[in-house]
């Protein structure tokens, strides 16, 4: 057989084999933080600067993890926040503090300064998964307040802020919705610490 003539077919069967090896494009679901709108109360009076977020192992991936026995954890791969949390959580926590009226809200390194120094770390963010029929949504983070002055700064508190919320089912919707709740709590809860340190 002419070599012109064995060509064409060989080419034809290259082409049958990688359609049939051709795998399904993996298709994901991206998730957003949902926190409510934080209550406005008295107009502090000093300015803020909130510094990015740091994360730890537990709370840094964008996929969302889930805790499925004591020392065991499982990423899911087709479920994912819209961006690795420690970015989603500093633009949501300045946006708090301003809603709250707690201080005039700066980014950090901005040529007037700040009053106030706040250095968040995200410690922990998993649905917790080994009690299956009560699932429930932990988030943990430690919250530093530093106080700025021409004298240098000094430290007015380093706190761990901790929730653990009910999820109303098993799925990565009902995490997402538990966590923006638990966020949500955690900072209320800051935001009155914050008035009560520096008012």
């Amino acid at each position: 057989m002419k070599a012109w003539r064995i060509l064409p077919a060989c080419l034809g069967l290259c082409l049958v084999a990688s359609c049939s090896l051709r795998q399904p494009a993996v298709s994901t679901v991206d998730y957003a933080f949902a926190l409510p709108a934080a209550a406005r109360g008295p107009a502090g009076m000093k300015s803020i600067a909130v510094a990015p977020f740091t994360a730890g192992p537990k709370a840094a991936g964008q996929m969302l993890l889930y805790r499925v026995g004591e020392t065991r954890y499982e990423h899911d791969f087709y479920n994912r926040l819209l961006a690795p949390p420690p970015q989603l959580l500093t633009g949501a926590l300045r946006r708090h503090l301003s809603q709250a009226r707690a201080g005039q809200v700066r980014e950090p390194g901005t040529p007037l300064g700040s009053d106030l120094l706040v250095q968040p770390r995200l410690v922990e963010l998993y649905a917790d998964y080994r009690d299956e029929p009560r699932p429930s949504a932990t988030v943990t983070m430690v919250l530093v307040l530093i106080e700025r002055g021409t004298d240098g700064s000094s430290e007015i508190f380093e706190r761990t802020y901790r929730r653990s919320v009910p999820m109303k089912a098993v799925s990565p919707a009902a995490a997402v919705d538990a966590w923006s709740e638990g966020l949500g709590q955690i900072f209320r809860e800051f935001t009155a610490d914050l008035r009560r340190a520096t008012g």
